[in-house]
């Protein structure tokens, strides 16, 4: 291995820069791009395209279909459900499978696209801040919520009758939901748009309208949907983990299938928001009391963990000497 090489594969395990210490110059302080050579944007958008198309865009007409009201409701029994809940997970794991791999022969690796905790600076999983950004991702999920339900003319169709065989597919389904969606429409999306160094406006619409398409059927509702979207793209630039998305998507779903049948879970749901609402001030206050009782501040001395949005921080980078591994993606 030679002293390029061995550059690169320093610079890569220690990419996504880990978070909470050494100090952030801005709460939304985002990662660099993954240290990965850069693509062109055709490759970029073919790949993009390409790879949503063949997961969502039977979605994107079945959507249209359900805001005609052309649609036919789910119905069933365990013999209807039972390989539809298997094609679910089948389709979660397909999705996995094919953005890792097309990934990973543009030099991007798993950790790279998120499917990784944050980490802390010793290289340990950073679960505070996995908790906060899980919060976050919660509220933007309700102050969207809220905007889609005042906004939609339409929805998705739920059987009369929902037996425990439409239960598990629903749980499935939702499970599928936090898989594909974090890994492909946002994880794949914004890692690949960053190695072609597309500029971060664009990367942030483009993951937002594709987010939206597959959502039609709420009509004008999809505005809510927007809101949510965009918070999550920030989450993942600013952590450069989608984990913590998958488990809150997937939950959030869940939640809702199940809460048409047993309506006391979206009250326990909402109870249990608060509480980890609760918790994550908690864990935040007690980060910022550690941070100032033993790191240097920004500005004495401190290395900043990010680049700040949506500006690189140039200053940062004229101040030091040039990384090879930063050169590999400009």
């Amino acid at each position: 291995m030679n002293s390029d090489d061995a550059g690169h594969v320093s610079t890569e395990s220690a990419w996504p820069e880990p978070i909470g210490k050494p100090a952030r110059r801005h709460w939304w302080s985002i990662q660099d791009p993954p240290p990965a050579r850069p693509i062109s944007a055709r490759r970029a958008y073919l790949e993009v395209l390409a790879v949503f198309a063949a997961f969502f865009a039977a979605s994107i007409v079945a959507g249209g279909e359900t805001l005609a009201r052309r649609y036919p409701v789910p119905h069933g029994s365990w013999a209807v459900f039972t390989p539809a809940t298997i094609s679910e997970l089948a389709v979660a794991g397909l999705a996995v499978a094919v953005t890792v791999l097309l990934s990973g022969k543009r030099g991007i690796t798993p950790r790279m696209l998120g499917l990784r905790l944050p980490r802390k600076a010793d290289g340990s999983a950073a679960r505070g801040s996995a908790l906060r950004m899980g919060v976050w991702a919660i509220v933007a999920l309700v102050v969207g919520g809220f905007l889609t339900g005042a906004l939609e003319t339409g929805k998705l169709g739920q059987p009369a009758r929902q037996d425990n065989s439409y239960l598990m597919y629903a749980t499935a389904a939702s499970l599928a939901a936090g898989i594909v969606e974090e890994t492909v429409v946002l994880a794949f999306v914004v890692t690949t748009l960053r190695q072609a160094g597309r500029p971060l406006l664009e990367i942030l619409l483009v993951a937002v309208l594709l987010r939206c398409s597959y959502h039609d059927y709420y009509g004008p509702g999809v505005v809510g949907i927007a809101v949510w979207a965009a918070v999550f793209v920030w989450l993942f630039l600013r952590t450069g983990s989608v984990i913590p998305l998958i488990v809150v998507h997937f939950l959030w779903d869940a939640i809702i299938f199940a809460g048409q049948r047993w309506h006391w879970l979206v009250g326990a749901g909402l109870t249990a928001a608060l509480l980890l609402l609760v918790a994550a001030t908690i864990t935040w206050v007690a980060g910022i009391s550690r941070r100032h009782g033993g790191a240097p501040r920004p500005g004495r001395g401190s290395v900043v963990t990010y680049t700040a949005w949506p500006q690189a921080d140039q200053s940062r980078r004229e101040s030091q000497p040039d990384d090879p591994g930063r050169q590999l993606h400009g």
